[in-house]
């Protein structure tokens, strides 16, 4: 026989503990506390007297067993008629010495055997069971420290179900009853626990519009001790970049769940490229983590596909004098992206009316920046007049953009050139100032709705300027005000024209129809005319009391005072893309095409020479 006696953690009360021991055999076991409640009753005596005895009315079951079960075989079992009812006694059934992770129950129900004074088990009797408040813990179930639960008729009272906090560490519950009390040992370790999570493979991948990207995305997940965690549930999803850039999981959508593997590592199905190009993100996680790992990857445009003219599509100067806007085109793949790098070939004719680019002669080669856009140099009339076509071109793609120019009569012998001071716009919204003009601002991408830009007015002193997109919608910047756009169109918007002092502005749809704000008249309009061809350009004289209209067969519609000098039905090959006015707006030149010029009023006929491709896309002035 065995007895000890250590101190417990509440102040002036210590533990007996009495058992039976054959050989290396523990056949029972007692524990009580000794506190000044029970100090008179001589409780160290009584597990003396008991242990003596034999008397399992003062022994604790051994964990696992009861007090018959660990008696020695051949020994006797409590008769019933002896049970006294009176709890002597509480020990471990169940559930000591457990570990779980931090935020997971514990695998097995918390267990305690009450017995009394005989050794019979105690039903019905209330056991409470707590945990620390703090630190290293757990909870029952309704997220409580303390849960009390009634003995079985077999004594045992078995606790709800315990969930491990997130501080890890070895903690003690106590089961009590009365001056009783069992005691579990369990630890909340994060071994295995999902700590953190990182990009492991994938990241900085790019892919052609539609295609697939090369390798899936592979993200890791360790614990607090950077060891690998398996079976832990990762989410992947795309975000659009702000270019509209995005993705897709094959057979998957924008999202994918995945496990990871015995290495800690979640591997994505493969992606597949949308047809917008830009950058745009995937990211991974998992629930409860405060750490996320973000993939950065990128849709390229595809090869060439088409080259539109941007700014200058349309001009006049006085011969041997530059003309004032640079000639600007914007390459993009067959999904509307923009495309870099490409080599753009800007060509004037090699004879005749005709320009020179500013350090190259009559041809010049410039690559296309991030944006697609190419900027050729300065351009410079030659000493003949006469309208013509600047083609700007790119190998692969058939149709070139081109440029309706016209060189004008000088008025002096001598004629200063261009201040140099003006902007540019490209079809995406992008504002270029040069010179001393003033940077007003572009329009961003978010704005334009899945349209594109189609035009640009100069507000009077250039200390503005409107865009206009082919939805209609019209942007103003600086000191041009916005003075209204489009509700609703049957038709996309071709042009704009402004007033001349720069308090309105008219806009012209492919069926003719005219908007028209601010300051700006309305004159008429060709929307209710049955056109055998659609309009392309809008032109006003420099008194702004009206203006014309330019169809694709040539005709020529004139409104308000603007005089109709005639058309180019019988005269200009088709089809027509633009309309050029002359200075003082008492002529105009309609541009085929194919960069012939026929003039009229004070034009005048000039000539030009003309291409096999009809390559001319619009004209203003």
């Amino acid at each position: 026989m065995v007895l000890r006696e250590a101190p417990t953690r509440e102040p002036g009360a210590l533990l007996l503990h009495c058992y039976y021991k054959v050989g290396k055999v523990r056949l029972m076991s007692m524990r009580t506390k000794r506190t000044e409640k029970v100090r008179a009753a001589g409780p160290r005596r009584l597990a003396l007297a008991g242990c003596l005895a034999g008397a399992s009315a003062l022994a604790t079951l051994v964990i696992g067993t009861s007090p018959w079960a660990a008696a020695p075989a051949g020994a006797a079992s409590p008769s019933t008629s002896a049970c006294t009812g009176t709890v002597a006694g509480i020990t471990v059934q169940g559930g000591d010495d457990q570990v779980a992770k931090v935020g997971t129950a514990y695998s097995q129900s918390l267990a305690a055997v009450v017995v009394d004074t005989a050794g019979c088990p105690v039903p019905n009797v209330d056991v409470t069971f707590t945990a620390p408040s703090s630190g290293a813990s757990g909870t029952f179930a309704g997220a409580v420290d303390t849960a009390t639960v009634a003995a079985s008729s077999s004594g045992v009272a078995t606790a709800p179900t315990f969930t491990a906090n997130e501080v890890s560490g070895t903690f003690s519950v106590v089961a009590q009853v009365g001056a009783f009390e069992a005691t579990f040992s369990l630890t909340n370790t994060t071994v295995g626990v999902a700590n953190s999570i990182s990009v492991l493979s994938g990241n900085t991948e790019s892919a052609g519009p539609g295609a697939s990207f090369p390798d899936p995305l592979v993200a890791s997940v360790t614990d607090s001790s950077g060891n690998p965690v398996s079976g832990a549930t990762v989410a992947f999803a795309v975000t659009a970049g702000t270019s509209g850039a995005n993705a897709s999981f094959v057979g998957g959508g924008a999202s994918a769940t995945e496990k990871t593997d015995a290495s800690g590592e979640a591997t994505s199905p493969l992606l597949m490229a949308g047809t917008t190009s830009g950058s745009f993100t995937v990211t991974a996680l998992v629930s409860g983590l405060n750490s996320v790992a973000t993939f950065t990857l990128t849709v390229g445009s595809g090869a060439p596909d088409n080259v539109a003219a941007g700014a200058g599509i349309s001009q006049s100067t006085e011969a041997g004098t530059d003309f004032a806007i640079p000639l600007a085109v914007t390459v993009t793949d067959s999904n509307g992206n923009d495309v870099s790098g490409a080599q753009v070939v800007f060509k004037a004719p090699a004879s005749g009316p005709s320009g020179v680019f500013a350090g190259a002669g009559s041809s010049v080669t410039v690559t296309t920046g991030s944006d697609g856009v190419a900027i050729a140099p300065a351009f410079s009339a030659n000493a003949t007049t006469g309208g013509y076509v600047v083609t700007a071109s790119v190998s692969g793609v058939s149709s070139p953009a081109t440029f309706a120019m016209v060189n004008k009569s000088r008025s002096t012998a001598s004629a200063p050139g261009p201040a140099g001071t003006y902007h540019l716009v490209t079809n995406s919204g992008r504002v270029l100032a040069s010179g001393n003009a003033a940077d007003l601002g572009s329009l961003p991408a978010s704005k334009l709705g899945g349209s594109k830009v189609v035009g640009m007015a100069q507000a009077q002193g250039g200390k503005g300027y409107w865009l206009v997109t082919a939805k209609g919608k019209v942007f103003s910047f600086g000191d041009a005000r916005a003075y209204g756009s489009p509700s609703h169109l049957a038709k996309p918007i071709v042009g704009m024209a402004a007033t001349p002092d720069g308090k309105g502005y008219w806009l012209v749809a492919s069926d003719g129809g005219i908007f028209n704000y601010g300051d700006a008249r309305y004159f008429g309009s060709t929307s209710k005319l049955h056109l055998k061809a659609p309009i392309v350009g809008m032109a006003a004289p420099a008194q702004g009391d009206g203006y014309w209209l330019v169809a694709s067969d040539g005709g020529v519609f004139a409104f308000g005072k603007a005089t109709y000098y005639g058309s180019g039905l019988n005269l200009s090959p088709k089809p027509v893309r633009a309309i050029v006015p002359t200075s003082g707006g008492n002529g105009y030149w309609v541009v085929s095409a194919d960069g012939t010029a026929a003039g009229f009023g004070d034009a005048g006929a000039q000539g030009s020479p003309t291409l096999s491709a009809n390559t001319v896309v619009g004209g203003a002035a």
